[in-house]
């Protein structure tokens, strides 16, 4: 039996947190032990203490020296950004193995302290200046964690236009899906984003609705089923969870061609070159007046989702990861 102590930092609702869930869940039970640790309890820590035992230190781990010589863990799995390096790895290396998960599009830090480390796509993987003892697995997407049952009704949506729907994010190109809804002029398209920041003029039409309010995860993946398009222009992605999100809803994407964007969404979207708003329109009137490739699209996504990041099939490569780090501390 190995024994992990999994920290994902706090259990908020983020790409690390998520992706942590939905693999670990899936690990051969007569095999595995899990532990989780946490900074900070957020709005995921009761699906994590559904599931595993869990545990809260605090904000940069400044107890994890004393949960390790409690739980006497086989493995410390943690789950960093990537580039700067943590102080709680360091420690924790003394007392035990250590791996991570780097969740950024960064490069793999506290390389001297880690047995090994995952990231998350083949293009953080090129970023890589040294790429020993660095492996690429993809993050899973596991759909039956989620209850879709909101319709377009629940969200005040109309029903008889092709929802174009977004997510704010903090990248500067989330301004350009509001640049593109000043101008799009297809009446039969009404726009959608769920975003923190409060608009005050709203192009004088009924033609976006705003959701300001915090969404459950069941709420958010509910929205994006409820999209014809996901309209989605950002950069700098490790990987992008909204994406296997929309995917596993069937929902064709628009995108830049940028870091991870591509090979993540395989061709189950489309990609416009990065910043260029006038070629992402061009896309969505493609795709908003073509009923045919709108659906074609959705389902290559879904394919590729369902083959590439199922989510037992990601637990079996993180088995195999964890093992082969155990062997090489026992030929050591």
């Amino acid at each position: 039996m190995i024994h992990l102590l999994i920290c994902p930092h706090v259990l908020d609702y983020g790409g690390s947190q998520i992706s942590v869930h939905h693999w670990a869940k899936h690990l051969d039970p007569s095999k595995f032990k899990i532990t989780i640790l946490a900074m900070k309890e957020g709005g995921l820590s009761n699906k994590f203490e559904s599931n595993y035992s869990v545990y809260y230190d605090d904000i940069g781990y400044p107890n994890v020296e004393n949960y390790i010589r409690r739980f006497k863990p086989d493995i410390l799995h943690a789950c960093p950004g990537g580039g700067t390096p943590q102080k709680y790895i360091s420690k924790a290396a003394k007392l035990v193995p250590v791996t991570q998960t780097i969740m950024c599009p960064r490069l793999v830090s506290n390389k001297n302290d880690v047995s090994g480390s995952i990231v998350l796509s083949k293009y953080t993987f090129s970023l890589q200046k040294n790429i020993k003892d660095v492996f690429q697995i993809d993050p899973p997407f596991d759909i039956t964690d989620y209850d879709t049952k909101h319709s377009t009704e629940y969200f005040g949506l109309p029903e008889n236009k092709l929802i174009v729907g977004s997510f704010g994010n903090n990248r500067r190109e989330n301004s350009h899906f509001m640049k593109i809804v000043r101008s799009y002029k297809n009446n039969d398209v009404h726009f959608v984003i769920k975003t923190n920041k409060k608009y005050k003029y709203l192009f004088g039409r009924k033609r976006i609705t705003t959701i300001n309010r915090s969404l459950s995860e069941n709420e958010k993946l509910s929205l994006i089923r409820c999209f014809d398009i996901f309209l989605y222009p950002t950069s700098n992605e490790s990987y992008g969870l909204v994406f296997l999100e929309a995917m596993s809803q069937y929902v064709p994407i628009i995108s830049y061609a940028d870091s991870a964007i591509p090979e993540v969404i395989g061709d189950g979207g489309l990609l416009a070159p990065l910043n260029n708003i006038k070629k992402m329109m061009e896309l969505l009137d493609d795709l908003t007046t073509n009923d045919n490739k709108r659906r074609s699209i959705g389902q290559v996504g879904y394919k590729l989702f369902r083959k590439r990041n199922d989510p037992k099939l990601i637990a079996k490569k993180y088995e195999v990861f964890f093992e082969e780090i155990l062997g090489k501390q026992d030929r050591i």
